[in-house]
């Protein structure tokens, strides 16, 4: 739900459904719900929009969590809000300009919040997922691996697939066999 906020234009209403989430899942905690411990997952990449349903699927019935979304719809489009005061053309400018998209070189922003992410939503693996099409996620792939290594010595694996389902199966294959690994 939180995932598909970015595609939502009745913000209000969203509102309103996450509060009832949160007070669900509160109550559901006090009532000694809890959910079993295993590998945390990072999910990084391109908008995977439909995608993400199988690649979240793979993860969740291999023994995952998903525990966050470092891609073009998840956090790094929410991460940094427009600037309120000044000229709303260079608000605008410097909020998008700011996104640690893979259009933009160098991509530091895009380093800075996946170590933050890695950080702050305890990651024991990161995931990342490039559509066939999306050459500069592909590009970035090894700087991403190498980053993910050399400075928070995290298992990383990259994923090429499409929105068909033609690679489930392999996906789930690939997917267990990382997560076994962790």
């Amino acid at each position: 739900m939180v995932y598909g906020a970015t595609f939502r234009f009745d913000k209000t209403a969203l509102i309103d459904e996450l509060h009832a989430m949160a007070e669900r899942i509160h109550q559901e905690w006090q009532q000694g719900k809890r959910l079993e411990p295993r590998p945390r997952i990072l999910i990084t990449g391109c908008p995977i929009g439909g995608a993400a349903e199988k690649v979240v699927r793979a993860i969740e019935e291999n023994g995952g969590w998903v525990v966050g979304y470092e891609n073009c719809t998840g956090a790094k489009a929410t991460e940094r809000c427009v600037a309120e005061e000044g000229d709303v053309y260079d608000a605008l400018t410097d909020k998008y300009l700011a996104i640690g998209c893979s259009c933009i070189s160098p991509n530091d922003q895009r380093l800075q919040l996946l170590s933050q992410m890695v950080e702050e939503y305890q990651a024991d693996g990161v995931i990342d997922v490039i559509l066939q099409a999306c050459h500069t996620y592909a590009v970035e792939s090894l700087a991403i691996k190498r980053h993910l290594r050399q400075q928070h010595d995290l298992p990383y694996m990259a994923i090429e697939t499409d929105y068909s389902t033609a690679d489930l199966g392999q996906l789930s294959t690939r997917v267990a066999a990382f997560i076994e690994m962790l």
